[in-house]
């Protein structure tokens, strides 16, 4: 946990907690610069949660207990006075947006990169590299990140079929010949022509690997791979949430395209450098 996140985690947190849990999140949230001089005793009367609720929603927060949640509020107490961990409003100016953006950048890169489970990861790439072929699909904002996938993918050689037109997509997945493998990416997890893609790639054997915050999701339960991105800000904050979504996704597959570039690092370069030469030598402005 670094410093001055505390406050964004637990509202994230409190989404999918159980009732006790919620409770207790909102009570800190409303309380924060004073839970510190709290036992855990004194939280346990003041909220109406057992102190067992205490101890397990600290230890969810991946804290240490009770203490360690403590030593986090207090070090975010400069936050609670000059409303850094709230949503974005109207009012606030250049240096008010910055330092908020800058906390949820931050946070969205520490808890994701915490997250990603290297098991997956690894996974990924070797499904990548058996593949003839990788289908990729995302929608809206997830598309600029299958197009920034296609890109650093492409130039070292792989072939990869990215369209939202999931007709198209749809009619490779289902007469491609070669070994292929599906990459779909959705923040939430829902988009219904995602998970519809899914599903028909599941029934016709081929792999499907999703990126997703989402880890009760149709798309994490279909993947055979799921690959969890962090999910640092509440829904219902969509400003903020389309930002640190998309950093999120891009960081993910900015890992797996490196981790892929290690497998053969000397070729995969010579690749790389080769692309840059002919980009050079016939699109760049003759002198």
């Amino acid at each position: 946990m670094t410093n001055n996140t505390i406050l964004l985690t637990i509202r994230t947190n409190i989404e999918n907690a159980s009732k006790a849990e919620k409770t207790l999140g909102e009570y800190i949230l409303k309380n924060a610069q004073q839970v510190p001089n709290f036992s855990v005793a004194d939280l346990s009367k003041k909220s109406g949660v057992s102190q067992a609720t205490i101890v397990r929603f600290s230890k969810n927060l991946g804290l240490d207990g009770f203490k360690g949640l403590k030593v986090e509020l207090a070090r975010s107490s400069n936050d609670v006075d000059t409303g850094l961990y709230d949503e974005i409003s109207p009012d606030d100016g250049v240096n008010e947006l910055k330092d908020k953006l800058v906390l949820r950048i931050q946070h969205t890169l520490d808890t994701t990169s915490r997250g990603l489970d290297s098991k997956y990861l690894n996974q990924t790439v070797d499904s990548f590299e058996k593949a003839n072929v990788i289908l990729i699909y995302g929608l809206g904002a997830s598309h600029l990140v299958a197009e920034d996938f296609t890109q650093k993918f492409s130039r070292i050689g792989k072939n990869v079929i990215n369209t939202e037109d999931t007709h198209l997509l749809v009619s490779n997945l289902l007469t491609q010949q070669n070994k292929q493998v599906l990459f779909l990416i959705s923040d939430s997890g829902e988009t219904q022509e995602t998970v519809t893609i899914a599903k028909l790639a599941k029934k016709n054997n081929v792999k499907v690997i999703g990126l997703t915050s989402n880890s009760h999701s149709h798309l994490a339960k279909i993947s055979d791979i799921s690959i969890l991105t962090s999910n640092t800000v509440p829904r219902d904050q969509v400003r903020s949430a389309a930002t640190t979504s998309l950093i999120s996704q891009l960081y993910a597959v900015d890992l797996i395209y490196y981790l892929y570039l290690q497998r053969n690092y000397q070729s995969n370069v010579e690749k790389l450098k080769e692309s840059h030469l002919l980009v050079e030598k016939y699109f760049s402005p003759k002198k």
